[in-house]
């Protein structure tokens, strides 16, 4: 056999020279260039552009995530409507309602009218938790989201909506009045804390918190008293302000006299067990003892017993945005 197709040695075969000459055109004329072999680079060098690549991925994850957290920080905010027409108040966004009211939609959970001459502003508004601050001024909030989705802070204490229609005033001191039409409003700074049914209302001051509960429809002197009590206990007028609340309470005031448990003096609290109990008797398991030394469980039985529905909702929902609020 011959070896002409590997060394051009033997005879040619026509065909294979018929081929050749249709195929030299294709022929390079020049000769090929050198063929160069890379060498390998180290291997420290190796891992380092991994390790730059690696970088690189994790910082577009970070930026990523970043990105994440600022556009939910920066989340939509609040549409204002006031006489000039429709806008949009973005997150951490001042609102000062000089020339007229305002009104704005809490997401899609309810709606905030704020009167002239208040500053408020959107804190947070994401699904299930919408907050805002209210620094000076009236606002009428009407939400019907379920209970705890909806907090106002104030320079004294936080609002907690529990599914409600309420009227939320702060004044140029700090000090706020809520009176709450529907539902609930849980007032509360630190460890106080004030439940305000309709048709009650409740005051609050800078550094101590939410006052005491009434009726709409105690007198003036009621409130006086009540307020004598709260802010002022070291006043020698304390305990006759202590015996007006006594005795010109009625059925319908089983709120005040729970808070107040807790709250009057202490040499008076025996008188206010009385008196509550003159309406609605303490449970079974319910003791003076026990309630004068502010045992939680007696304090929550006898508030159950009054019909206005159980502490255990709210002990659940305060623990809840508690912990909101350390999160933040």
């Amino acid at each position: 056999m011959s070896d002409y197709l590997w060394d051009k040695s033997g005879g040619a075969d026509p065909e294979i020279e018929r081929l050749e000459h249709t195929l030299e055109v294709f022929a390079q004329v020049t000769p090929p260039p050198p063929l160069e072999l890379r060498k390998q680079p180290p291997a420290g060098r190796a891992f380092g552009r991994s390790a730059l690549l690696i970088a690189a991925s994790l910082t577009l994850v970070v930026a990523g995530l970043v990105l994440a957290l600022t556009m939910r920080r920066s989340a939509p905010g609040w549409q204002v409507t006031t006489a000039s027409g429709s806008s949009t108040l973005p997150v951490g966004a001042w609102l000062d309602t000089q020339s007229g009211e305002a009104t704005m939609a809490v997401a899609n959970i309810g709606t905030v009218t704020v009167e002239p001459g208040a500053r408020v502003r959107v804190l947070d508004s994401r699904e299930g938790h919408h907050r805002m601050e209210l620094v000076r001024g009236t606002m009428h909030a009407t939400i019907w989201a379920p209970p705890n989705q909806f907090f106002v802070e104030t320079p004294s204490t936080l609002a907690v909506d529990l599914g409600c229609a309420y009227t939320l005033t702060v004044d140029e001191d700090g000090g706020g009045l809520v009176t709450v039409l529907v539902g609930w409003v849980g007032f509360s700074s630190g460890e106080r804390e004030s439940f305000i049914p309709a048709g009650f209302a409740a005051v609050t001051r800078p550094r101590v918190g939410p006052g005491t509960p009434y009726s709409e429809r105690t007198s003036g002197d009621y409130r006086q008293a009540l307020a004598l009590i709260d802010f002022s206990p070291g006043d020698p007028d304390v305990e006759q302000a202590l015996s007006l609340v006594l005795d010109q309470s009625e059925e319908r005031d089983e709120v005040t006299l729970w808070h107040l448990l807790t709250r009057a003096p202490e040499a008076g609290r025996d008188r206010v067990f009385d008196r509550l109990a003159s309406f609605v008797p303490p449970p079974t398991g319910v003791t003076r003892d026990g309630v004068r030394a502010g045992d939680r469980r007696m304090l929550d039985a006898w508030w159950d017993a009054l019909g206005l529905g159980t502490t255990s909702l709210w002990r659940a929902w305060s623990q809840q945005w508690k912990e909101e609020l350390y999160r933040r």
